[in-house]
């Protein structure tokens, strides 16, 4: 672990790399350090904190980051620890599952006017437990699916740009096989590129489970296997069985297995920079792609919406913050987590790190986010996102079910995998 320590207004060095902050105020009452926990670079950043601290002169900050691999076991263990961090940076579908355990602090009666008309839908839902909001979410993020404009050009393959227009799935299969290049499962261009996430191989709930969820319906009778397909879990996280092995669950997932094996259009294994190095047509990806496209733009490329068998649909969720329930701070740390993701310094936040803010009111305030194709993310996001299957237990169905849609890909039975994973994820809840 490595702790990083910022200069304050009531003393201290500050680091090479960080501004000096200005001594235009004094503490007049007892200094205040605040511990925060978190992956390297990650929120918040030292433009809003030292701005902030000029109005807090008697705040200082001990910033501790661990590698995201370590993150959730770190905040087990020091989150009941005698010198527990006061703020907790973290991945934002674990929220419930922090709450339940006691870990957060619940913030609802700290939330500013209008909070609840300016956050997304889909990120109060994520950050909410037993009727608390216990995150006030600072950014979010969701895939969309970019296409290289040369190989799709020269296919003679016109991607849709918006959300009306949006391929279902066989359609975007159509496309992937006619773009290819090469023998299926082995072309020198690939249909559909490998992810970047974890090890590039297929399978992470946040991209793949959208496949299954969207062959379901969420206005159908809600004990139907077509809203259950879609929620993919009891929206009270009670329960997955029933959730995940629905005809239209397996339908979906006979299609996705198809792509790696019968139809071969998309590897099992990662293959860095496949799509920047112009070896895949298409390829689903964040807005970070994006920003990385827009700044260097090695490949001419587009974005089209996700597809969808019945009932389009995206996950959301990203990076947010928390105040631990065992803070010596409690009320200033408080007063710091919701100022962090309000107004100016949300915003002061967001375009540091440049994903798609929480707050409706921020978005006029990214020009690239207001035209296509980044634009494509902000429509996918107000009008099919969703937050992964909330859950106190979410970190064991992220698991479990990640490893039933990597069993799939790898040309595993579909009703099986998904049998075994409600079985799986049943046990986890009685623990």
């Amino acid at each position: 672990m490595k702790p990083v320590l910022f200069a304050t207004l009531i003393g201290g060095t500050a680091l090479a790399a960080l501004p000096a902050l200005a001594q235009d105020a004094a503490c007049e009452g007892e200094p205040v350090t605040l511990r925060i926990l978190r992956t390297p670079g990650n929120y918040p950043y030292p433009a809003p904190m030292e701005a902030w601290q000029k109005d807090h002169p008697c705040v200082s900050f001990e910033i501790n980051e661990v590698p995201f691999a370590q993150l959730a076991d770190t905040i087990s263990v020091q989150a009941s620890s005698d010198n527990p961090p006061d703020i907790l940076v973290y991945d934002g579908p674990n929220t419930q599952s922090y709450a339940k355990a006691g870990i957060l602090l619940p913030l609802t009666g700290y939330l500013p006017e209008g909070w609840d008309d300016e956050i997304l839908p889909a990120t109060k839902a994520e950050h909410s437990y037993d009727g608390e909001v216990y995150s006030p979410g600072i950014e979010q993020t969701t895939v969309a699916m970019y296409y290289n404009k040369a190989l799709t050009g020269a296919a003679g393959i016109t991607p849709p740009q918006t959300l009306d227009e949006a391929w279902t799935w066989p359609e975007a299969l159509e496309a992937f096989k006619a773009c290819q290049q090469g023998e299926p499962g082995a072309p020198e261009v690939w249909g559909l590129g490998p992810t970047r996430f974890g090890n590039g191989q297929p399978g992470l709930v946040y991209q793949d489970l959208i496949y299954q969820r969207s062959a379901g319906d969420p206005d159908a009778d809600p004990e139907s296997s077509a809203w259950k397909t879609f929620w993919a879990m009891a929206p009270d996280g009670s329960t997955a069985e029933g959730y995940l092995d629905t005809p239209e669950a397996i339908e979906a997932l006979d299609f996705y297995r198809s792509l790696f094996n019968e139809e071969g259009v998309a590897p099992k294994a990662g293959i860095p920079n496949a799509f920047f190095d112009g070896k895949a047509c298409f390829y689903i990806d964040t807005p970070a792609a994006g920003s990385a496209l827009l700044k260097d733009p090695v490949i001419e490329w587009g974005i089209t919406p996700i597809p969808y068998f019945k009932t389009p649909v995206v996950h959301t969720g990203s990076t947010t913050f928390g105040v631990a329930s065992r803070s010596r701070h409690p009320e200033i740390a408080v007063q710091f987590a919701v100022d962090m993701a309000w107004g100016e310094y949300a915003y002061m936040n967001v375009s540091q790190r440049g994903n798609l803010p929480t707050l409706a009111s921020l978005f006029e305030r990214f020009p690239v986010y207001q035209d296509y194709p980044m634009k494509v993310f902000v429509d996918q996001l107000e009008a099919w996102g969703q937050p992964r299957p909330p859950s106190p237990h979410f970190a064991q169905y992220d698991r479990i079910v990640t490893d039933a849609l990597r069993s799939v890909a790898f040309g595993g039975d579909p009703e099986e995998a998904m049998a075994d994973a409600e079985r799986e994820v049943a046990r986890a809840l009685r623990r």
